[in-house]
């Protein structure tokens, strides 16, 4: 089978690796990569390269965005015609047996369209989660121009098999990412410490906090409180740097003024053990949702980007207002019921077996008539 994906961000790069390394392993599959988005940009840390180190062939750079500009609402609209444009050479050259594509960004959304207006199946990943921001537009949009739905819970599932699809074709799988946590070795501690100038034994967090398109407008002022609250309390923070949505130029430059230690991106063995030794992760960033529970730590959710996502019981949602942020933060660092409580949650994501069931269903699930849509009742 000759699958296409793609990865465009190193968020939807920790979840397509495991599935990466499983399909490259079998005879089965030929794989075509396509790297592309923010994953090309010098100012988001060139994740291209950590995906050419992990010995991936990436057989196709697509570029998306225009380079030093910034990032409005209409220069996502832009960058999302110029890749479905790209894309959609790309599968005409390639002519795939089928298209795997996931989550809910702009050029995975863009092949989803591409492939299934050219008569090529389209799986996808993580379909039927609820948040906020265009998010939420876009991952649903997927689902209806997909034909075959890797959900990570049984109430995405559900929910998908609700928006008309066949139930046939939902298959239930966990969320990749875990695969990721589950396989990334051990760094030991004192690397790290030296490497980020910090000390885990005193409270640290990790903060990404991303701009919400809905909300473009008041990016400045949201991380201005985050950033406010987190120097005034006087914790250790890292900070990785947000997507490059709209309102993430102001973001970013209010990061870069803020005295916090700042990333652009961090190779994922960095990022993992990282987060095995912080005391808790703040902001929207869907890995609190989704992964957080599995380290066994606290996450602070900020503001509407993740609103309604189904998530463990370690998550503190707050508002944007900085007295409700502060809260949340002490809770997770000083409240000892609950960094307890932390502990012991269960993952409604998943323990790491995602890759494989998703590969274990490529190779057996029929193409056969799938493009022909219709909603299932």
């Amino acid at each position: 089978m000759k699958i296409l994906t793609l990865v465009e961000r190193r968020a939807d790069y920790s979840r397509m690796r495991p599935i990466l390394k499983e399909l490259y392993i079998d005879p089965f599959f030929d794989v075509h990569l396509v790297v592309t988005g923010i994953c090309l940009l010098d100012i988001h840390g060139s994740d291209i390269d950590y995906i050419k180190e992990d010995g991936f062939k990436i057989n196709a750079q697509l570029e998306m965005f225009e380079p030093n500009t910034r990032n409005t609402n209409a220069s996502m609209v832009k960058a999302l015609s110029k890749i479905m444009s790209s894309m959609t050479d790309e599968l005409e050259k390639i002519k795939p047996d089928l298209v795997l594509t996931g989550f809910d960004i702009g050029a995975n959304l863009a092949t989803t369209i591409a492939a299934a207006h050219m008569n090529i199946p389209v799986a996808h990943i993580q379909g039927g989660e609820v948040t906020g921001s265009i998010d939420e537009s876009i991952r649903h949009a997927m689902s209806k121009f997909a034909h075959i739905h890797f959900p990570a819970t049984e109430d995405a599932r559900q929910r998908l098999i609700r928006l008309g699809e066949n139930p046939d074709y939902v298959f239930n799988v966990g969320c990749p990412s875990i695969d990721t946590i589950v396989q990334t070795p051990l760094i030991d501690k004192s690397i790290l410490e030296k490497k980020f100038n910090i000390d885990f034994s005193k409270p640290t967090i990790l903060l990404i906090q991303h701009p919400v398109t809905t909300e473009s407008s008041e990016s400045k002022r949201q991380i201005l409180n985050t950033i406010e609250v987190i120097k005034d309390l006087g914790v250790q923070a890292l900070v990785a740097l947000p997507n490059n949505d709209a309102g993430s130029s102001d973001i970013i430059d209010e990061i870069k003024n803020s005295g916090l230690s700042w990333y652009p991106s961090l190779s994922t063995e960095e990022f993992i053990n990282v987060y095995r030794n912080i005391w808790a992760i703040v902001g929207n960033s869907s890995s609190g949702i989704h992964e957080s529970s599995t380290f066994g730590i606290p996450a602070v959710n900020i503001g509407t980007r993740q609103q309604d996502r189904e998530r463990a019981d370690n998550v503190i949602d707050v508002s944007y207002d900085k007295a409700d942020i502060k809260a949340g933060i002490e809770k997770a660092l000083f409240d000892a019921d609950t960094r307890e409580k932390a502990k012991h949650t269960h993952n409604p994501y998943g323990e790491g077996e995602s890759a494989k069931e998703i590969v274990k269903v490529l190779k057996t699930v029929s193409l056969e008539g799938i493009v022909q849509k219709r909603f299932y009742e």
